[in-house]
């Protein structure tokens, strides 16, 4: 890698209105500056970006003729939410944006990362082709074999071209179960792969905070024993505050991913230790020193978590009669 190119950019295509969370998903980014990002978009948020954060306004439609241009085939790009199967691609898709970077990524915008100088860039050195199985988060090395790596036949299957002529999402993005996926085809071709899993991902299945993580073993997401404990945002860093007996201890993440959760924003300022909580962030005076500070009583409550799963339940069920 030359001394002027840059480790990683993440590629983010976006449609939509913005989470209400999103000035701390930018705060999180600035403070990495090793990293860029960028979002290809047809927000006109007024909104002000960090240097390394790079928005480009093209329309749905306009990615979508990329796509069918750069494939020669129509493809299956209907709704936004159908890009999880297209992440893989993102690197052959825009390599004319990320020629100056060794690595390229993709990831959600319902992430708040940690410090990533100190615990992905030691990893970056690791000759890896790809980083990571979720599709919250996986980095690739950038060049033109690896970008189209993903298009490789897997078991004598096209698994991309089935994934992008349907419209039904085949979960292309990451490993799941092991099969039929960008990580199998990485994994039958001797690529190098590093399948750690660094991320704090709540389990949508619980209220409180129960990590669900990649385990390589079984090729799919297993859920941590739960810990009595508090996440916070501190200074650019992720970490969890978990009482052991009567000690507190604490473990630093890459990132939270807080899929399907309605956070509440209650932060008054970025410059002070952010509390994450099943359904909101606030503002706090600082980590907790002691198990009195720990406070325990309130660690593991849920707050609204469940009130918001059931209300969408009950909007979508209200939806679909009205359609009938």
């Amino acid at each position: 890698m030359k001394e002027t190119d840059k480790k990683c950019v993440f590629i983010i295509p976006y449609y939509g209105d913005f989470n209400n969370y999103f000035s701390l998903f930018l705060k999180s980014c600035s403070l990495n500056p090793s990293y860029d990002w960028i979002i290809f978009t047809d927000n006109k948020r007024d909104s002000s970006y960090p240097d390394n954060v790079k928005i480009i306004n093209l329309s749905f439609a306009e990615i979508n003729k990329i796509a069918c241009d750069k494939f020669g085939f129509d493809v299956c790009l209907n709704t936004p939410y159908k890009f999880c199967d297209y992440k893989p691609a993102y690197g052959f898709l825009f390599e004319e944006y990320i020629s100056e970077y060794e690595y390229w990524g993709h990831c959600d915008c319902d992430v708040v990362f940690g410090d990533l100088e100190r615990m992905l860039t030691p990893l970056l050195a690791g000759d890896y082709d790809k980083l990571f199985a979720a599709g919250h988060l996986t980095i690739y090395r950038n060049n033109p074999d690896n970008n189209r790596r993903f298009m490789k036949p897997y078991n004598n299957r096209l698994l991309y071209k089935e994934a992008y002529t349907t419209d039904k999402i085949f979960t292309f993005d990451e490993d799941y179960n092991g099969n039929d996926n960008v990580h199998s085809i990485f994994l039958q071709d001797g690529a190098k792969v590093c399948q750690e899993d660094m991320s704090m991902n709540p389990s949508i299945h619980h209220g409180k905070f129960v990590r669900a993580y990649y385990d390589e073993k079984v090729h799919n997401y297993v859920k941590e024993e739960y810990k009595k404990a508090r996440y916070y945002w501190d200074n650019g860093k992720i970490l969890r505050v978990h009482l052991n007996g009567n000690t507190l201890e604490k473990t630093e993440f890459l990132y939270i991913h807080l899929q399907m959760r309605k956070m509440r924003n209650k932060i008054k300022s970025m410059d002070s230790v952010i509390e994450i909580l099943p359904d909101r962030f606030i503002n706090v005076a600082g980590l907790p020193k002691s198990k009195k500070e720990f406070r325990s009583y309130s660690a593991s409550f849920s707050y609204f978590y469940w009130v918001d799963v059931y209300k969408k339940k009950v909007r979508r069920k209200i939806k679909e009669i009205f359609k009938k």
